[in-house]
């Protein structure tokens, strides 16, 4: 039994409502100490008749463990309706360590298309030994056929497809018939004998027109198409600026296979855009914020091993010119003003090209020696900017402090500014380009890689400026 009773006056006020927040918090917290107390009796029994949109609110709104939990209380009905109703983001995260079976009933139980989102929100390793459970799930076992991050696995097989003489009132009426997927219209396609895609029209354009109206005459001929193998990064980047809020997909002789939602091409974008940033930051790809402790230690420790490894490289380079430190200690004052720089500068190179690449925005026509041109002298500008703020820095604290030769002190240091800043701009600017080519994602030149190749170049080149200019 559980030590704590829920008060039987308590009740769960829906959001919006100017009461909800106090009255809520007061539910959660009740349920949350039922939960933890593993009274799923009690739990199943408060939760007896609230509404799916009640119970998704409150599952969001707990800890993340105890909606864990919550989750595996639930009768599987419930926790399916809930389940397929999340946000993508949430659904991805909660049931990341949901064993299969579990999944498989809970996927089950949902519609086709809901199922189908959800089965995409799995992790790879998850959906390979899902995947034969799910037989009877249409719309999953055509996206299996397909290789793995292309447009073929997640477009959607439902479409309205229609011949370029069929009248606008014809069209009107395959709409009307396909009233079961109706939310999901926004495009219609217009296909010829041998159902390849010619033209396209939003169904609003219908109503512009006399009923006999042939499509050839509404239909607009400037559109995206993609193949069914094509990127889906490729798909999301031919959609953009696109009319029309779907994606015509066609298999490798050119026929109309299905369509993607603008609505899919967003989600694809803002998780390639949510890879890359955890690359850039030193953290695999998969890692989140509900990540148990072994798995923070598996995610991010390697990345922090391989900058130290590039710190221990660093010191001893540091170690190196003790002599040099022992004469002129105010040398060591401005080791971190030139790793900071050097860092600073390779990362927002990398990070410029990364996008770049991720958005295809690279000028097509622009060779690789007038991108080389502009960022050497971008870069020597700014280095040049900044030693020269930091060498008049240098002199006026002379000012105030006894410092010993200023002159070359300023000169050491800011040639060493205008150095690590070229190199590191050039470095952070063609290591991605490099790693695209090899066909390796170029978000991994960036955060640890970058950063830590600056750090030991920026303390060698400043000691080697030392030595040229302050001795």
């Amino acid at each position: 039994m559980a030590e704590f009773e829920f008060p039987a006056d308590m009740k769960w006020v829906p959001e919006g409502k100017g009461t909800a927040h106090g009255a809520n918090n007061a539910v959660i917290e009740a349920l949350r100490q039922l939960i933890r107390a593993k009274d799923k009796k009690a739990v199943r029994k408060i939760l007896q008749g609230w509404a799916p949109e009640d119970i998704m609110e409150l599952l969001v709104k707990l800890p993340f463990k105890a909606a864990r939990r919550l989750l595996d209380i639930l009768p599987d009905q419930i926790s399916s309706r809930v389940l397929s109703e999340l946000r993508p983001q949430y659904r991805a995260a909660i049931t990341r360590d949901e064993t299969v079976e579990r999944l498989r009933d809970l996927i089950l139980r949902m519609p086709p298309e809901k199922a189908f989102e959800t089965f995409q929100d799995l992790p790879d390793d998850v959906q390979d030994r899902l995947g034969p459970d799910l037989k009877s799930i249409e719309p999953i076992q055509a996206s299996r056929k397909f290789s793995k991050e292309s447009a073929g696995e997640i477009m959607q097989r439902r479409h309205v497809a229609l011949a370029p003489e069929r009248t606008a009132a014809e069209a009107v009426a395959a709409l009307q018939g396909a009233s079961d997927m109706i939310g999901s219209v926004d495009t219609v396609f217009v296909i010829d004998a041998v159902n390849r895609p010619i033209g396209a029209f939003k169904p609003r354009a219908l109503l512009l027109v006399p009923p006999d109206t042939p499509l050839s005459k509404i239909m607009s001929r400037d559109f995206p198409v993609v193949s069914s193998s094509t990127d889906q990064e490729e798909a999301a980047l031919a959609a953009s600026g696109a009319e029309f809020k779907s994606l015509p997909v066609v298999d490798n002789d050119g026929k109309l296979v299905g369509q993607i939602t603008t609505k899919m091409l967003q989600r694809v974008i803002a998780e390639e855009a949510a890879e890359d940033m955890l690359k850039l930051g030193g953290v695999n790809e998969d890692a989140r914020p509900t990540d148990s402790v072994p798995k923070i230690v598996r995610n991010r420790l390697p990345w922090l091993l391989a900058g130290l490894g590039g710190a221990t490289i660093a010191a001893l380079i540091i170690g190196s010119f003790e002599e040099e430190l022992e004469k002129a200690a105010i040398l060591a004052a401005f080791i971190p003003v030139v790793m900071s720089m050097a860092g600073n500068a390779g990362l927002q190179a990398s990070v410029v090209s990364v996008q770049a690449l991720a958005m295809g925005s690279n000028w097509p026509g622009d060779r690789l020696i007038y991108r080389f041109g502009r960022e050497l002298l971008g870069a020597i500008l700014n280095g040049a900017i900044a030693g020269a703020i930091l060498a008049s820095l240098i002199f006026a604290g002379s000012l105030i402090f006894e410092v010993e030769d200023p002159t070359s002190l300023a000169l050491a240091t800011s040639m060493s500014l205008l150095t690590v800043t070229t190199i590191a701009a050039i470095v952070g600017s063609f290591v991605p380009l490099a790693l695209d080519r090899l066909g390796i994602d170029p978000a991994a030149a960036t955060g640890v890689f970058i950063t830590t190749s600056n750090d030991v170049v920026g303390v060698l080149v400043y000691f080697l400026m030392a030595s040229a200019f302050y001795f």
